[in-house]
């Protein structure tokens, strides 16, 4: 009779066993991202400047690579999986600040096109708006941005530039002459003054640029 009860027991310990044990942890990556230049461009809801812009000077394409836990490549991490991001980011939506494409065989891609979006002024200095890479919601580099800020004509990031941008802007315009502080946000020539060009930047834009 033990010795029943006994082997009950054990067999009960095999069906219980299962359920019991840790679920497979997640798969683990590393995950790569630079910039081959340093620098700062403008961005707007209806498109802007690109990370690669001969025209506005840009050679800032970031590269991108993908490895797994022993240091594999990861192949076919779709490009939607890997975007650009700032907690003053205010984007249309994943619109241009994506990958160029999948990762390819070496667990590598790059990201050169037109983000499409605004930034909330109030939350950041356009001097410290350097983006992080993101891929599948995982930051890359252990959270590290690369040296790629963003300026933008939608001061508000309600993702259009209108007249509550156009009272930002002017608010410190022609700074520099008057002894005041002057918001890099406001500098899209990065000359360190808000002046008449970066005006003429701004109107540009002005109630002309939205999400698409």
């Amino acid at each position: 009779m033990a010795r029943r009860n006994a082997l009950l027991t054990i067999s009960l310990l095999f069906l219980i066993l299962p359920s019991l044990t840790v679920a497979d942890p997640p798969p683990i990556y590393f995950l790569i991202a630079f910039a081959d230049n340093c620098g700062r461009f403008t961005i707007a809801p209806g498109g802007g400047e690109d990370l690669v812009d001969p025209e506005a000077g840009n050679d800032y394409q970031i590269h991108v690579q993908c490895l797994d836990i022993n240091g594999d490549p990861i192949l076919g991490i779709p490009a939607t999986d890997i975007w650009l991001w700032h907690d003053a980011l205010a984007p249309c939506g994943s619109t241009g600040s994506q990958a160029d494409g999948p990762t390819d065989m070496n667990g590598y891609t790059t990201i050169s096109g037109t983000i499409h979006g605004g930034l909330y002024e109030d939350a950041v200095s356009c001097d410290q708006t350097q983006l992080q890479v993101i891929v599948l919601g995982i930051p890359c580099n252990g959270g590290d941005p690369v040296c790629v800020a963003v300026d933008s004509p939608d001061l508000n990031g309600d993702r259009e530039v209108g007249v509550p941008d156009f009272a930002r802007f002017v608010a410190d315009f022609n700074c520099m002459s008057q002894g005041l502080p002057c918001d890099p946000c406001h500098d899209y020539d990065e000359t360190g003054d808000n002046d008449i060009s970066d005006f003429a930047i701004f109107a540009d834009y002005f109630n002309s640029s939205y999400c698409p």
